[in-house]
């Protein structure tokens, strides 16, 4: 009896433990230790795709990609982006792929993958980004590459990245070292109008540096009573994005410093 109460004890534990590995909801599924040394050889054919499968176990077998297969990932996977691109911080060339495969589990949000290769076709970044887009920050400089990261419930934040050296080196800090989000589309308290803040990079304080700078609303779903208690339902009538308790205006500002080249935070959001 003792030695089956034992063994109960450990497959609960076991069970316990190997639940809280689940991935975090927004996060890539790279395998850990990825050789950078791999060459992804289908470059070579840029611009063309001979072969979509093709490319896309090449890719996925070179970098060590984990998609939890299915046959509605199979049917409707593509590389959606594949061109070549200057980044800010180098004048090389380099590859910009997004495989996007549709479907899968909550933790491979958002079914997507976007990668930076080198021009011989080897890993610089692998990056799971809701949307990415190349922006102009500064006058006649190359751009950088902005990328949004959200979790399948819907909150999220930016990322902003420059060439440094042979990496890539993400040059805003609101996200990271600030826990900042500036994606909301979780309707839980309150959410984002619009759901990612509107994005402007533009000299907010007249050093002669664009700064980064994000606006929108803040649309609340609820209120408190004098007695804190809160309730989301007033007169009969539920508060919603259309009809919400509240809205607030929204000015987050990261002033570009010269001398780390990073976009930091104005104030204390």
């Amino acid at each position: 009896m003792k030695i089956l109460l034992i063994l109960i004890i450990f497959a609960l534990t076991t069970l316990g433990c190997s639940n809280k590995q689940t991935p975090e909801a927004g996060k890539l599924m790279v395998a850990a230790g990825v050789d950078k040394t791999e060459i992804f050889k289908e470059v070579s054919d840029f611009p063309a795709i001979k072969d979509s499968s093709q490319f896309i176990d090449g890719l996925s077998q070179t970098f060590n990609l984990k998609v939890h297969e299915s046959p509605v990932q199979k049917e409707n996977e593509k590389i959606t982006v594949f061109r070549k691109v200057r980044l800010n911080g180098s004048d090389k060339e380099y590859f910009f792929i997004e495989y996007d495969w549709k479907a899968g589990s909550m933790a491979e949000f958002p079914w997507k993958v976007q990668l930076l290769l080198t021009e011989d076709g080897k890993l610089v970044k692998t990056m799971a980004g809701l949307r990415f887009d190349f922006v102009s920050v500064f006058p006649d400089q190359n751009s950088f590459l902005l990328i949004l990261t959200a979790t399948a419930k819907g909150n999220g934040g930016h990322e902003l990245y420059k060439i440094a050296g042979d990496t890539l080196e993400n040059i805003y800090e609101g996200y990271y070292n600030y826990n900042l989000q500036t994606y909301d589309a979780h309707q839980d308290t309150d959410v984002f109008e619009p759901n990612e803040l509107i994005i402007r990079f533009t000299d907010e304080n007249s050093d002669g540096f664009n700064d980064f700078i994000f606006t929108g609303q803040k649309l609340m779903l609820g209120k408190y009573t004098k007695d804190n208690f809160w309730y989301d339902v007033e007169n009969g009538k539920p508060f919603t994005i259309e009809n919400p308790a509240d809205r607030i205006s929204i000015k987050y500002i990261f002033l570009f410093d010269k001398h780390t080249g990073h976009f930091k935070a104005k104030a204390n959001y």
